[in-house]
Formats: structure tokens, C-alpha cells, sequence
């Protein structure tokens, strides 16, 4: 346990990351004034080159097509030595952004080294509740009632119906024929409101189980619902959000790990913001 937490402390992430960068740094050789001026072309990376060509052409290359592709990777080698040399990547804003991003990278792996424990995403879980809380839902059926076809009597007809249904008729031999669904199952707001408008979703979540009321008015023209189960929102267990959690969790784990990399970075350079002379306009 002791040793999970401080592998997971973001300023250990951040030395640690130092050290693989220094390592990468080592290992490739720079630094070294011999292989600086010496371009190997391995045959893994000549494998690759053929793969990409069988990729786009869908066959192999032929061998003066793969020793002019590897012309190629040693002429792109060659600019790219001698523009570093020149110093053009220092003012490349696209350059400049693209190592940065590598160096990112490298801090999002390392920030993810490790598997979350259940523990971990239950904290997680109980931190963030809000992020994954399931909205109310709600079953209800309805009988509509065409404004179009009854114009004037629409609302006298659906009281008269509304006094029907309360008496214990059956509402399938009552109201209009509409291409809508005549009852809807664990619908959230948002569903209801993308079917029937803004103002019956919210009627409808107003309502009183256990009896028709109404008429509520749509677009559609007049509905008598019945609220028949309403399910209140909630925080879900684990197992139905874990998916999202451990998403979640892992991200916040690079974002960990970045702030406490840019902090300890900070207290290796000497950072200077220059004020312009009479302001900025």
C-alpha cells in the first residue's frame, strides 16, 4: 500500500519521467559528437517502410523502390540534422508545439503506470457523483386528442374523456390515431421533450402517479397521461459507471501528473513575463 501511494504521488511520476527522458536522451546517442554524424537506417525501420508502401499500393515494393524509399528517409534524416544544427526549429511554432506534445506523452504514459484499485474508483465515484447520476425516469401512457380534427370541443372533449378514464375506461378505445408512441418506458426528460416538446416533458414530470391527468397541450394538439412507475435520480453503483469511471479516473491522472511536471519545471527555469513600456492598447 505504501508503496502504490508513492508511485502514484504526481512529484514521484515527475522524476520518474526525468529519468526516462534522460534515458531516451542517452540511449539515442545525442550529445555524442561521433553519432551525431553518423545515420543508421536499421532494418526495422526498413520494414516499416515497406509495410507503409504495401499499405497504400497493396504490394510490396520492388528493391529500387524500397532503396529509393530508404534515399528518402536518409535525405529527410539529412535536412533534419542540418535545420537542428541551423537553429531553424527555434522559432517553428508547429515544431515547438509537436516536442512539447512528446513530452506530453511521455507524462500521460507514465501517469497511467498503474491500475486503479476498486477503491480507487469508488473514491472516484463518490468525488464526481454528479458527473454520472442517472436522471429521473419515468413510464407513463397516453390518449391524444387531435386539435386539428376536434377544433373548438378540444378541451370540453378531452375533460369529458378525462372523466372517463378515471371511471375505468379503456383508453386504447379512447382519443385520436397519432404516429406517436401511445406510452413510453423509463424515459428520461430529455426523450420525452425530443418527442412531445419542452412544456409536456415538464408536465409530465409534474404529474401524480396513479391517475390520468390533463390534458396537457403539445404541438400535437391535446394528451391525457397517466404516470405509471417514476424512478428518481440516482447515483449508480459502480459496475453499471465503471467504464466511465475508470475513463475518467485515468485522465485525471495525466492531469495530475502534468500540473505537478509543469510545477516542478517551473522551479528549474527562471521565468520572466515582460510588461510592454505604456501598456497594451
Amino acid at each position: 500500500m505504501l508503496a502504490r501511494t508513492f508511485l502514484n504521488a504526481p512529484l514521484v511520476q515527475f522524476f520518474i519521467a526525468g529519468a526516462i527522458i534522460f534515458g531516451l536522451y542517452a540511449i539515442s546517442g545525442k550529445g555524442s559528437e561521433d553519432s551525431a554524424q553518423a545515420i543508421t537506417i536499421t532494418t526495422a525501420e526498413q520494414d516499416n517502410l515497406a509495410a507503409l508502401f504495401t499499405k497504400t499500393w497493396r504490394r510490396p515494393p520492388t528493391q529500387k523502390e524500397l532503396k529509393g524509399l530508404i534515399e528518402a528517409r536518409v535525405r529527410e534524416e539529412l535536412f533534419y540534422r542540418e535545420a537542428l544544427a541551423l537553429g531553424l526549429d527555434s522559432d517553428d511554432v508547429i515544431v515547438r508545439r509537436r516536442m512539447a506534445q512528446k513530452i506530453r506523452f511521455i507524462t500521460d504514459d507514465l501517469a497511467t503506470l498503474r491500475e486503479p484499485t476498486q477503491q480507487d474508483l469508488e473514491n472516484f465515484l463518490e468525488e464526481n457523483k454528479e458527473r454520472y447520476a442517472v436522471d429521473p425516469l419515468v413510464t407513463f401512457r397516453q390518449v391524444y386528442l387531435s386539435s386539428d380534427r376536434r377544433g373548438p370541443t378540444l378541451m370540453q372533449d378531452a375533460a369529458a374523456i378525462l372523466a372517463e378514464l378515471n371511471r375505468g375506461a379503456d383508453p386504447a378505445a379512447l382519443g385520436d390515431v397519432i404516429e406517436l408512441p401511445l406510452q413510453m418506458d423509463k424515459a428520461t426528460t430529455r426523450m420525452i421533450a425530443r418527442t412531445f416538446g419542452n412544456d409536456f416533458a415538464t408536465a409530465v414530470s409534474q404529474a401524480e402517479p396513479g391517475k390520468w391527468t390533463g390534458p396537457i397541450r403539445s404541438g400535437y394538439g391535446a394528451h391525457l397521461v397517466e404516470i405509471l412507475s417514476r424512478e428518481d435520480a440516482r447515483v449508480p453503483a459502480l459496475e453499471e459507471a465503471r467504464a466511465a469511471v475508470e475513463r475518467d479516473w485515468r485522465e485525471a491522472q495525466r492531469e495530475k501528473a502534468r500540473a505537478a511536471y509543469v510545477d516542478a519545471l517551473k522551479q528549474k527555469y527562471d521565468i520572466r513575463i515582460e510588461q510592454p513600456t505604456g501598456g497594451r492598447a
